[in-house]
C-alpha cells in the first residue's frame, strides 16, 4: 500500500507529541514493507531563504517532502491560516506525482485545510486524526486569554476578541467594526450560503472580517470531506460531535508507544525525589502552575527539571523570575524525541500541569512504559489515562495548592512510588497502533 502522512512537524527538527506520533506510525508502516511518504511544513527562517517551494530529504529511511511558505505572501492572513490556496497547488503536484492509496492528516497547522480539498480532486480517500482542537479554535487549544476554557461552541465574534492581541489582526477587525456590524456581514455570508474566497483574497479589513467569520464553518464543511475520522479520546470526541464535527461517526484509537530497550539506562538510587516536566514554556502546559507549587516545598529532598524550548518571551521571563535563587529547579532545555527514555530514567514523578484540554498524552503513555508514575491536571484526555490514587495523581486545573499537596504526598510518602509503580497499565505498542490503522485503511481502499 502507498500511504502519505501529512503533519504540520517532523524530524530532525524538534516536535512535539503529534509530530512524535505521526514519525512512529510512518516508520512502524514502512517497517510493514508499505511505501511511505511524508508531506510537512518548513517555516520559513530567513531573507536568503526561498519564500516559496519545497525540497525533499530523507528522515531514517522515509521520503519527506518540505513545503515552504513566507506567511508574509498571504494577501489574507486570516484566511490563509485554514485555507490556503498557494500550498494546495504544490500538494497537489505532490499526491498527483505520488499517487497514494490512503493519506492520513495529522495535523494542517501551517499547511490548511486546502490538502483535503486537494485530496477529494484527486479521489484520494483520506483519514483524519484529530491531536488537539485547531478545526474549531485557532489556538489549537481552546484556551481564552483570561485562563478560562472555552466550551469549543463559541460565536464566531466571541474567536474575533478571544485571538485579539496588540496591533494583530483581530485586533484590527475590533477596531474597524462594532459586533452590530459584525453581525450584518455575518448574515450577508448566511443569505448568499456562500463563503465568497475570491472576494476574501485581499487584506482589505472587509476581507479580513469575512474571513474570520467564516472560518469555524468552513472548516466543519471541509470534515465532512474527509473519510474518516479517529480520536485520541473519548472526552476529546465528546467536544467534536457537540460542535457537529463528527456527523460521520468516528473511530476511537489511542496512539502507541515504543517499548522501553530495557537495561540501556540505570536509574540512579538517593535520597531525593525529581519531579520531570515536559511542554517547553508553552503557557497553555502550565509551567507556571508547576513552579508556584514547587516554590512552595519546603524540603530540600525535592528536584525539578523541565524540558523543552523555553524561548524569550514575557511569559518565559516570568517563568525565570518564579524559579530565580532556588538551585533545586533546573531548565534542561530542547531534547530530542529519541532521549525520552533516557531523560525518563532520571525523573521518578513526570508532573502534567496543563491548564487546556488535551486529546491524549503521549508524554503520560511513554511515562507508564518506563515505570515513572504522573502528577497531572484532572482534564480532558489525560483523566482516562491516569487513575487517581491507582497509578498516579490527579488535582483541579490550576489549583497550585493542591499540586504542591500531591507533590509533598510523593516527597514524605515513599511507598506511594512503588504502589503507583505496581500498578502501571500495559501500554499500547506503536505496533498494535498501525494494526488498527492498517484495518481502517484496507476498509477505505476497499471501499474505493
Amino acid at each position: 500500500m502507498k500511504i502519505v502522512y501529512v503533519v504540520h512537524e517532523f524530524p530532525p527538527d524538534y516536535i512535539g507529541g503529534t509530530g512524535a506520533t505521526c514519525f512512529q506510525v510512518a516508520k512502524g508502516m514502512l517497517a510493514r514493507g508499505h511505501k511511505v511518504w511524508v508531506l510537512t511544513y518548513q517555516p520559513w527562517m530567513r531573507d536568503d531563504f526561498p519564500s516559496l517551494g519545497f525540497f525533499d530529504e530523507k528522515v531514517d529511511g522515509l521520503s519527506v517532502r518540505r513545503l515552504i511558505f513566507n506567511s508574509s505572501l498571504s494577501p489574507n492572513p486570516i484566511l490563509y491560516e485554514y485555507y490556503n490556496p498557494i500550498l494546495s497547488i504544490y500538494a497537489k503536484d505532490f499526491l498527483r506525482a505520488v499517487s497514494p492509496d490512503i493519506i492520513h492528516i495529522y495535523h494542517l497547522l501551517n499547511l490548511s485545510s486546502s490538502i483535503i480539498d486537494s485530496a477529494k480532486e484527486l479521489e484520494i480517500p483520506t483519514i483524519l486524526t484529530f491531536t488537539d482542537f485547531w478545526f474549531i479554535c485557532p489556538k489549537c487549544s481552546l484556551l481564552k486569554p483570561d485562563g478560562e476554557i472555552c466550551d469549543g461552541n463559541p460565536f464566531w465574534e466571541d474567536c474575533i476578541y478571544c485571538l485579539k492581541e496588540p496591533n494583530n489582526l483581530y485586533e484590527k477587525i475590533a477596531n474597524a467594526f462594532d459586533e452590530r456590524i459584525m453581525r450584518i456581514y455575518d448574515q450577508e455570508i448566511i443569505s448568499k450560503n456562500k463563503f465568497p474566497l475570491i472576494l476574501v483574497n485581499d487584506n482589505k479589513k472587509t476581507s479580513l472580517l469575512y474571513a474570520a467569520i467564516n472560518r469555524l464553518p468552513f472548516l466543519i464543511s471541509r470534515l465532512k470531506e474527509v473519510d474518516h475520522v479517529v480520536c485520541h479520546s473519548l472526552s476529546q470526541s465528546k467536544i467534536f460531535v457537540k460542535r457537529g464535527c463528527l456527523t460521520n461517526g468516528f473511530t476511537l484509537c489511542s496512539p502507541g508507544v515504543n517499548s522501553p530497550q530495557k537495561g540501556n539506562y540505570k536509574k540512579e538510587e538517593g535520597p531525593n525525589i525529581t519531579f520531570g516536566y515536559f511542554g517547553g514554556g508553552e503557557k497553555n502546559k502550565g509551567p507556571h502552575i508547576l513552579l508556584e507549587a514547587f516554590r512552595e516545598i519546603t524540603s530540600q529532598k525535592a528536584r525539578l527539571k523541565l524540558y523543552g524550548i523555553f524561548p524569550s518571551t514575557e511569559y518565559v521571563r516570568t517563568l525565570r523570575k518564579i524559579a530565580k535563587g532556588d538551585e533545586r529547579i533546573c531548565f534542561m532545555g530542547e531534547f530530542q524525541h529519541k532521549e525520552v527514555e533516557k531523560i525518563l530514567v532520571g525523573i521518578d514523578v513526570l508532573v502534567l500541569p496543563a491548564i487546556c484540554y488535551h486529546g491524549f498524552s503521549m508524554s503520560i503513555l511513554e511515562a507508564f512504559a518506563n515505570k515513572v508514575p504522573v502528577i497531572a491536571t484532572d482534564i480532558g484526555g489525560i483523566s482516562e489515562i491516569v487513575n487517581n490514587e491507582h497509578n498516579g495523581l490527579l488535582f483541579r486545573r490550576g489549583d497550585v495548592l493542591e499540586l504542591k499537596e500531591k507533590m509533598e504526598r510523593i516527597i514524605n510518602e515513599p511507598e506511594l512510588l512503588r504502589k503507583f509503580q505496581e500498578n502501571m497499565p500495559r501500554v499500547k505498542s506503536v505496533s498494535e497502533e498501525c494494526d488498527e490503522l492498517s484495518c481502517i485503511y484496507e476498509r477505505l481502499v476497499i471501499k474505493k
